[in-house]
C-alpha cells in the first residue's frame, strides 16, 4: 500500500472554530463518496477499502465524528447536526454533490444526511446499519454485551453519560484489539474468517486506537445518541437508499436492517444468508462501492 499519511491526517476548521479531521482514500479525482465509521471507531476504518476504491475510480472521504481522532468534541451534539458538518467539509473540498456510505453505527448518520441534505447526495448506502433500538424485537439475536450496553444507554441515559467511559474502557481497553474478546468469540464463522485477513484486522485496530486517542467521551456520547431518538423520521426520507445486511449479524441484528428497509420509503434492501457484521462489508465491498459510485 502506498504512503497515505498526508491524505489520512487532514483537518479543516468548521464555522464554529472546531477542527474536523478526515482521511481520503482511492482516486483523488474520482467520484466522491463520504464514509461514516462505526461505533466506536474513526476515519482509519476506511483504510482497508483503499485498493478497491482506487480501482473503481472512487474518492472515499472518511471524516472523524466529533471527539474521535482528529475531530474536536462537540458538547450536546445531535445526530441531525452531522449533515451540516458534512456539507461544510464538502464545501471545503469544492464538492457540490457526493454520495454517503454509513457502516454499522455510521448508518444513522448517513440516513440523517438523506433527511437533511438530500439535494446534495448522489447516493445513500447503509451497510450493516444500526436502526432505532426502541422498535419491537430490535435487540433480538444481538450479542449479549452489545444488548446490555444499548439497553443501558436507552433506559438510563443520564447515568450512562456519567459512567459510559468506565464500561467502554473495560470492554475496548485502548483499542488494541480489532474486536473486543467478548464479541469476537461469539462471532459466526464468516466473520471470524474475514477477520483473519491481516489488512482488515490492521485497519480495525488502527481505527479503534485512533478513536480513543483523547479518551472515551466521544464514544460515550455516540452510544447515547444511537440508543435514543435520532431527531428525524425515517418515513420522511424521500431519496433512494440502498441497504446491505447479513442474516448472521450478531452485532447489529438483521431485524434492524429489515426495519430500515421497510420504513424508509425508497429503500432497496439486500440480505445475505451467510454474512455477518464484519464479513459483509469486506466480502461485498466491490458491490457496495460500485453502487455508491453509480448513484
Amino acid at each position: 500500500m502506498t504512503d497515505l499519511s498526508a491524505k489520512e491526517n487532514q483537518v479543516m476548521l468548521l464555522p464554529d472554530g472546531r477542527r474536523l479531521g478526515f482521511a481520503e482514500y482511492g482516486a483523488s479525482g474520482g467520484a466522491p463518496v463520504f464514509y461514516f465509521h462505526g461505533w466506536p471507531s474513526s476515519r482509519f476504518e476506511a483504510r482497508a477499502a483503499d485498493p478497491v476504491v482506487a480501482d473503481l475510480g472512487v474518492r472515499l472521504i472518511a471524516p472523524d465524528r466529533p471527539g474521535y481522532g482528529l475531530s474536536d468534541f462537540q458538547p450536546g451534539r445531535a445526530i441531525v447536526d452531522w449533515p451540516v458538518q458534512v456539507a461544510a467539509l464538502a464545501d471545503h473540498l469544492g464538492l457540490e454533490e457526493f454520495g454517503v456510505l454509513g457502516v454499522s453505527g455510521g448508518g444513522p448518520y448517513a440516513a440523517a444526511c438523506a433527511s437533511v441534505i438530500p439535494q446534495r447526495l448522489t447516493s445513500v448506502s447503509l451497510v450493516c446499519s444500526a436502526g432505532p433500538f426502541d422498535v419491537p424485537g430490535a435487540l433480538e439475536g444481538m450479542v449479549p454485551l452489545m444488548r446490555w450496553l444499548l439497553n443501558f444507554f436507552r433506559t438510563n441515559p443520564w447515568l450512562a453519560q456519567k459512567t459510559a467511559g468506565v464500561y467502554l474502557r473495560a470492554i475496548w481497553g485502548k483499542g488494541e484489539r480489532a474486536v473486543p474478546r467478548q464479541i469476537e468469540e461469539r462471532l459466526p464463522a464468516s466473520d471470524k474468517k474475514a477477520l483473519e485477513n491481516p489488512d482488515l484486522r490492521a485497519a480495525l485496530i488502527a481505527s479503534s486506537k485512533e478513536a480513543m486517542r483523547h479518551g472515551l467521551a466521544a464514544a460515550g456520547w455516540d452510544g447515547f445518541l444511537l440508543a435514543g431518538p435520532w431527531g428525524f423520521r425515517l418515513e420522511n426520507i424521500r431519496t433512494r437508499v440502498r441497504l446491505w445486511h447479513g442474516e448472521k449479524d450478531i452485532v447489529v441484528p438483521p431485524t434492524l436492517g429489515r426495519y430500515l428497509a421497510q420504513t424508509i420509503p425508497k429503500c432497496e434492501g439486500r440480505f445475505y444468508p451467510e454474512e455477518g457484521h464484519f464479513s459483509l462489508p469486506f466480502t461485498r465491498l466491490q458491490e457496495i462501492i460500485r453502487a455508491a459510485r453509480s448513484g
